[in-house]
């Protein structure tokens, strides 16, 4: 026979066992009626935002404010929210959270929620973390579709360098690209003006598209604004180009803060800390970036980068070598198109530069340095 404590105790755990059961059923009960309250009855068509989840809210990551960020939902509202460690995500070896994600969250309690699952990225501007050892992508903005490269005509100076960089980014990326000509107010006082007005030709005849603005004066930005009428665009280039002064002259209000150049150092001061993503009319967004002093390509390999400058394509075929690298090998139709001076010397360079960015990160990679 059972003693009658042992019967006691049993039962006494029996209850316990029951009630947590009660408050786990009622919890869960109240989680569903709450997202069911505010997850739309009409399927999405598409867009900036994708389905609500059965788990929680469909949003799209605005800007990063500290340790927190900020959404906003499919209903047009913004909730303050974190990562944490259950956080999931679809792009591996990458930012965990970055500007333009589409994530789904669920709010808190404190006037903060929590980021449950960042969706695959469609497309993206990323580089590589130099300060990490190991390999990985830092995602300046996801899921955009133009890239702008914001260029100045006199301080900071012109560079195709910095241009070619982005380009290659933006193609690894998926996305569109504009060349932006700012302060072109300046560009008379400039004895670089004639290369400048060449270099800018040569990109729009290989199929990258230039606009000419000055945004204190206001030149410009009515093509700039048809321009990215419906698209999401993040704003690219190094500190002091004027990219904030832009972003203030298409919403028509001072929304960023921007400073003048360090006269003794004759760079740009960092006036934007964090990309952020600034909502306009028409399913516009724009995304504005800090300004960058070094870029880094991620994981570049070093046969790909001959197929991401496209006035080579046409050549390709009068190599003599089959997979011809364009770097010294004989018969080479490119070499003699940049000896013929159909392409330019200073855009061989760039590729040249970026196959042996590659080239030392792909030993790096293996162990080879």
């Amino acid at each position: 026979m059972t003693p009658k404590y042992d019967s006691e105790e049993s039962q006494g755990t029996e209850r316990i066992r029951r009630a947590h059961s009660d408050r786990k059923r009622k919890k869960q009960m109240l989680h569903r009626e709450r997202y069911s309250a505010t997850t739309p009855t009409s399927p999405s068509k598409g867009g900036a935002f994708e389905e609500i989840s059965k788990v929680g809210i469909a949003a799209k990551i605005l800007r990063t404010e500290g340790a927190s960020f900020i959404a906003e939902t499919k209903l047009g509202e913004e909730q303050r929210v974190r990562s944490i460690k259950s956080t999931v995500t679809s792009n591996p070896n990458s930012t965990l959270v970055a500007v333009g994600d589409d994530v789904i969250i669920e709010p808190g309690d404190a006037d903060i929620g929590v980021i449950r699952e960042v969706k695959p990225r469609r497309t993206k501007l990323s580089r590589r973390a130099h300060t990490r050892r190991t390999s990985f992508e830092q995602i300046i903005a996801a899921n955009i579709d133009l890239v702008a490269i914001v260029t100045s005509a006199a301080d900071p100076p012109f560079r195709t360098g910095i241009i070619d960089k982005y380009i290659v980014a933006a193609l690894e990326g998926g996305l569109e690209i504009l060349i932006i000509l700012n302060k072109s107010d300046e560009l008379e006082q400039n004895d670089r003006a004639a290369f400048i007005e060449y270099a800018l030709e040569y990109y729009q005849v290989i199929g990258y598209p230039h606009l000419v603005t000055a945004a204190t004066n206001n030149v410009g930005i009515a093509e700039l604004r048809d321009a990215i009428a419906n698209k999401t665009i993040v704003f690219a280039g190094k500190s002091g180009v004027g990219k904030s002064s832009l972003v203030n002259a298409l919403v028509g209000e001072e929304i960023t803060r921007t400073q003048g150049l360090m006269r003794h150092a004759k760079r740009g001061m960092h006036t934007t800390t964090n990309a952020w993503m600034i909502p306009l009319a028409d399913h516009t967004y724009i995304v504005d970036t800090p300004g960058v002093k070094e870029f880094f390509h991620f994981e570049l390999e070093p046969d790909q980068i001959r197929f991401l400058f496209t006035e080579f394509d046409h050549l390709r075929d009068k190599c003599q070598m089959t997979n011809c690298l364009h770097i010294h090998e004989p018969g080479c139709a490119v070499i003699e198109a940049v000896e013929e001076e159909l392409i330019p010397e200073w855009r061989y360079n760039s590729y040249l530069a970026f196959w042996e960015e590659a080239e030392r990160e792909r030993k790096s990679r293996i162990g080879g340095m």
